[in-house]
């Protein structure tokens, strides 16, 4: 409940400066407006069916990220010829933004749902490839000696020592990509699309219902907070030996 301190003020102030005057609400409408618009939105199910289309293509791209960088990071941190295949693509296209690859991901899959998951796939690849690869960089060589001293075979070093010890350092990239995906899915479904948040974001915008262009936003805030708290909890529930330093 603490972590809700800080939004409810910023909430209260915002609505207190709009019904006294101080900002235009033709720009900034006040919260109320706009948990009305929202309500509405979602009483006539047309929030529902935009952010259904968002979240299949976060959802659907997000896994191929996850299962493909997992697999490349470890490789690639543990056998020197794919880090010297690999490393020079993906710092290659790392820095490329992902809406500058829009054009071709439309020739390529259409303008239907696969270019965008094809979009979120690309720009979430690369965090979790890093931080995967950094993790199992991090690892003590003395842990794996002492596995194979124990007679551990080669299987049961990668799952029970280099897979555990990168697990803290996988949860980070999967939290950074996460929002990552937020991020283009909105813009990607801005440029090409006729459903998602994104779309509903821009038709808004287009019109001048401003109410619906911030229930939209705010829409895309509480889903990035509330799954950054999902994977806390995972986070905590999977790694209970893994504690961050606090000052």
């Amino acid at each position: 409940m603490k972590r809700l301190v800080s939004p409810v003020l910023l909430l209260v102030i915002w609505e207190a400066a709009s019904r006294l005057g101080f900002v235009n609400q033709h720009i900034l409408p006040a919260p109320s407006a706009i948990a009305a618009t929202l309500f509405e939105l979602i009483w006539s199910l047309e929030l529902l069916h935009h952010l259904a289309a968002s979240m299949y293509r976060i959802f659907t791209g997000f896994a191929i990220a996850v299962v493909s960088s997992v697999v490349l990071g470890l490789l690639m941190a543990r056998f020197h010829l794919i880090e010297m295949v690999f490393d020079p693509l993906v710092e290659l296209l790392r820095p490329v933004s992902p809406l500058a690859i829009f054009p071709v991901a439309i020739l390529w899959f259409g303008i239907g749902d696969a270019s965008k998951i094809f979009l979120v796939a690309l720009a979430c690849s690369f965090p979790i490839i890093l931080n995967t690869y950094a993790g199992v960089r991090a690892i003590d060589v003395n842990y794996i000696r002492a596995a194979r001293s124990l007679g551990a075979n080669g299987w049961e070093i990668i799952y029970k020592v280099i897979w555990v010890s990168c697990l803290p350092h996988v949860f980070t990239g999967l939290r950074i990509s996460w929002g990552i995906s937020l991020i283009v899915i909105v813009a990607a479904e801005m440029i090409g699309s006729d459903s998602g948040i994104g779309y509903l974001i821009l038709d808004a915008q287009q019109t001048f219902r401003i109410e619906r262009v911030y229930a939209g936003v705010f829409v895309i805030g509480v889903v990035g907070f509330a799954t950054d708290q999902i994977f806390r909890y995972l986070r905590r529930a999977l790694l209970p030996w893994h504690r961050e330093m606090r000052e």
